[in-house]
């Protein structure tokens, strides 16, 4: 039987990819990078790079030595181990960060509030397509600003059990947040032993990295977690204009990232994390929504995957609109499906962005749950090319002018097919009758159901109250 599936997006041909792996190289080799952290510098010392002042200049082996020390696959443990995930084994969806409004069609755009974190977390919960909760949706803007880690990681747990993604926030708060979640597992030497938590650490474009993402990155490190290396790079301001050439410098602090954290502690797990886009060449701002981020995105995904072996998690779901638009929808879906089909492990910043991951929507959440769905569906259909399959004796079976309907391969295969959530296939009449309600009503009714249905406790009883006394004895 002959199956088939639709073909990786590709872009570069192997020389392509060896070209921009070489030029990567010399960037670092003979421009460097710049590190604002003196003992990140003295670990570069003590193996032999050359330092400059905050400058390292990295040689080709001590890369190519670091490459070859990332783990090539990577378990990510949950709470429930049902849901804990082997990176790259299928297509994951990943919360999304750095939102500072909220928006739904009641109240409209405002700023986010811990309340807003809250609902959005036990909307991760629910879904079928988000498998690692988390990070920074929204900002909890009426929280002291001191211990609003304290009190985002206290609600992550607190309402999920998925694979958790953190957020940057300084060495010592990063260590009381994995702290946290070691007290919700319960298991003694579990960071040790297992990959519980994952963090996406941006660097400094071009060619710098800042100390708090340093700081941040070394505790997990030091403590064997997953490090998402993402630089944000913005082609036409941060990072040359050309598609090759965004590619280049992101290539360059990627392979920089790696290096340090193989250095701090060899074979730890990190997944490659492009998340760079183009300015709006007419503003100089950033944008999510221009399809020539996605080429740059395609081109990373190739080299990682295929030259250097290694997990790709992309930022491929965000939008440039302010509100629930048809230009939210296509920016939208042509980031997932261009990401999803040059074989990204992660699709992360999918669920509910809007104006370039400055705002969350709580219905475009529930409206991209479902075209999630769908570029998965796209991506993972098995298309039968069996003489069965090929039904020319169905087709006889029913000849000119009869119906499909009532045959027994219809009713076979009728649940084969996708099925939508929020989009409404019924007929006009049908849809009157109900309301009229376009999508963006249909996904506030939705979002609403599923808040109520929500449990407001995930943690048993006794590792609440220690994760409670935890934080009583920092904020005291």
């Amino acid at each position: 039987m002959a199956i088939r599936r639709l073909s990786q997006l590709k872009l570069l041909e192997q020389e392509d990819a060896q070209r921009i792996h070489e030029a990567s190289i010399q960037v670092l080799e003979n421009t460097g990078m710049v590190f604002h952290k003196p003992e990140v510098l003295e670990v570069f010392k003590k193996n032999g790079a050359k330092v400059s002042g905050k400058t390292v200049y990295f040689s080709r082996k001590i890369i190519e030595d670091s490459l070859a020390k990332c783990p090539k696959s990577i378990k990510w443990r949950a709470r429930n181990s049902e849901k804990t995930i082997e990176v790259g084994e299928s297509l994951r969806g990943q919360a999304g960060g750095g939102a500072v409004n909220i928006q739904d069609l009641d109240h409209g755009r405002r700023p986010s509030k811990l309340v807003d974190f809250i609902n959005i977390q036990k909307l991760y919960q629910s879904s079928d397509v988000v498998d690692i909760v988390g990070f920074t949706p929204v900002d909890a803007s009426d929280v002291d600003s001191k211990f609003k880690h304290l009190y985002m990681q206290y609600e992550i747990l607190k309402h999920t059990d998925k694979p958790v993604h953190g957020h940057v926030c300084g060495g010592q708060q990063a260590g009381q947040m994995l702290d946290m979640i070691e007290i919700a597992f319960g298991e003694n030497n579990l960071l040790e032993n297992h990959c519980v938590t994952g963090l996406s650490i941006n660097t400094l474009s071009p060619l710098g990295f800042a100390e708090d993402q340093l700081d941040t990155l070394i505790e997990y490190v030091k403590r064997n977690q997953v490090i998402i290396a993402a630089p944000m790079a913005i082609g036409g301001a941060s990072a040359p204009i050309s598609h090759t050439g965004i590619t280049v410098l992101v290539n360059a602090e990627i392979l920089a990232m790696i290096t340090l954290i193989q250095l701090i502690n060899p074979g730890n797990p990190v997944i490659i994390g492009p998340s760079s886009s183009f300015a709006d060449m007419r503003t100089g701002a950033y944008s999510s929504g221009i399809p020539d981020g996605m080429l740059h995105i395609v081109t990373q995904i190739q080299l990682s995957k295929e030259l250097y072996g290694l997990p790709v998690r992309v930022l491929s779901g965000s939008c440039d609109s302010k509100i629930v638009d048809a230009q939210a929808g296509f920016e939208t879906m042509q980031n997932l499906m261009i990401g999803t089909l040059a074989g990204a492990d992660i699709i992360a910043h999918f669920c509910g962005i809007l104006d370039g991951i400055m705002t969350i929507s709580y219905e475009k959440m529930i409206i991209d749950e479902e075209l999630l769905r769908r570029v998965k569906y796209f991506r993972d259909c098995k298309i039968d090319l069996s003489e069965e399959a090929l039904s020319a004796q169905v087709i006889d079976d029913v000849g000119p002018e009869g119906t499909f309907l009532t045959h027994q391969s219809t009713f076979e295969g009728c649940r084969d097919l996708f099925k939508a959530d929020v989009s409404d296939w019924s007929n006009y009449a049908e849809w009157k009758k109900e309301g009229s309600k376009d999508i963006v009503e249909r996904a506030n009714a939705i979002y609403k159901e599923r808040l109520d249905f929500a449990p407001e406790m995930m943690l048993d009883p006794a590792t609440e109250r220690e994760l409670s006394s935890y934080m009583k004895k920092i904020t005291d």
